[in-house]
């Protein structure tokens, strides 16, 4: 994970930043797990995913403990897939509002980023599954 361009890591590379505070929050400094799971912007977009995937027993609180949640997902094979694959779209999601953050100085809504990770990760399993008949229901 520290291999991402956060602004943590690049102060480490020494690319010379003004500060090193989350884009997103601006409470605290810009590692993957601020970004992931601590920064409270991440923490109301994973408290919307757990919602609508019926997760509320998860509890994350750092990185660490997404990876486990990630690589011990319990449950039918197929629910596994399902769930691991909304981990990633989220983290991704969760990315790229960030970088438009930085890139374009966009105002981060949590509503877009959960709105975005339910239609890619429609479309993804949609279109990795054997079943064309996959509707959306809400």
């Amino acid at each position: 994970m520290d291999r991402l361009p956060t602004r943590l890591a690049l102060q480490r590379w020494h690319i010379l930043l003004p500060n090193t505070s989350c884009s997103l929050c601006e409470v605290a400094d810009e590692s993957c797990g601020h970004i992931f799971v601590s920064c409270g912007f991440a923490v109301e977009v994973w408290r919307c995913i757990k919602t609508w995937c019926k997760l509320l027993f998860v509890r994350i609180v750092d990185i660490e403990d997404l990876l486990t949640f990630y690589r011990h997902v319990q449950g039918p094979k197929w629910a596994n897939k399902i769930i691991k694959g909304i981990v990633m779209t989220t983290c991704w999601a969760i990315w790229i509002v960030r970088n438009k953050k930085v890139f374009e100085n966009s105002a981060p809504k949590v509503a877009d980023v959960v709105a975005s990770v339910k239609s890619l990760s429609f479309l993804w399993l949609k279109s990795r599954s054997r079943f064309n008949s996959i509707m959306w229901k809400d």
